[in-house]
């Protein structure tokens, strides 16, 4: 993991509370590289490195994806 990238996992929020969440630290964080998920059923049954390295992998994606659209 880089020095600026930070992995956020949120547990029990509302959809509007994690936008409010993930837009507070943007702000307040600039420059680092935020990894946002949300738990699921099956990611709480999950080794907490396994399921970093499964987010930095999608977060990865996510960025290329992104790119590939510009």
């Amino acid at each position: 993991m880089n020095e600026n990238q930070r992995i956020v996992i949120l547990h029990n929020f509302e959809s509007s509370e994690i936008v409010k969440i993930m837009k507070i630290l943007r702000e307040n964080f600039p420059g680092k590289d935020f990894i946002f998920a949300s738990t699921t059923p099956t990611s709480l049954e999950w080794k907490v490195l396994d399921l970093i390295e499964e987010l930095k992998k999608e977060h990865e994606e996510f960025k290329r994806v992104r790119n590939e659209k510009k």
